[in-house]
């Protein structure tokens, strides 16, 4: 039977994660916190389960730390991973306008992830520039959104995809309440 995915994990299971990375890569706070921009209170405060990073905050130290987001919540395993609807992974920023990700592949695939971002209209917008490495191909699937890609600001309406570089700065935007759109990227970025 396929290894189901569990309810999301909390902010001390989070820090928990993060500092075990961090520790097996002997790294110390101040290495980290360095690299990612942040105070070395910071990093420990968060690895302690004491404050919920910001989504870029976040991103930054998995970055550093390289590793996926989604590994902070689910444990890779060797056999298929049935996640069912009801018990995603979900990502919530506090920073980011009620805008969410959940995760739709499981964290064993390492050259791929595939998440499901929830925008709405002016309260849903993620207004944080991500670049990484790898690609991203998205399609809208509900609703309309903005999305700025380098220079490049186009309006997609359900149905419609895009592809591009991640190096390139993007930003998305809801035009309308419940828009979702469906991201593959390669590597994994969250």
């Amino acid at each position: 039977m396929p290894n189901e995915i569990a309810e999301p994990l909390d902010v001390v299971e989070i820090g928990r994660r993060l500092r075990e990375a961090r520790a097996a890569r002997h790294l110390s706070l101040d290495t980290v916190s360095a690299a990612c921009g942040i105070s070395p209170s910071l990093l420990s405060q968060v690895e302690r389960g004491k404050v919920t990073p910001s989504l870029a905050t976040l991103h930054s130290i998995t970055q550093v730390l390289n590793i996926a987001m989604f590994d902070l919540f689910g444990s890779p395993a060797d056999r298929p991973a049935l996640i069912r609807g009801g018990s995603r992974n979900v990502i919530r920023p506090p920073d980011s306008g009620g805008v969410s990700y959940e995760l739709l592949s499981s964290g064993q695939l390492r050259n791929l992830q595939m998440i499901e971002m929830h925008l709405g209209g002016e309260t849903g917008s993620f207004d944080h520039i991500l670049s990484h490495a790898g690609e991203e191909c998205l399609v809208v699937t509900s609703g309309s959104a903005r999305i700025k890609v380098g220079t490049e600001e186009l309006t997609l309406h359900a149905g419609d995809s895009l592809s591009y570089v991640a190096r390139l700065p993007h930003q998305f935007q809801g035009l309308e309440d419940g828009t979702r759109l469906i991201i593959s990227m390669t590597p994994p970025a969250f």
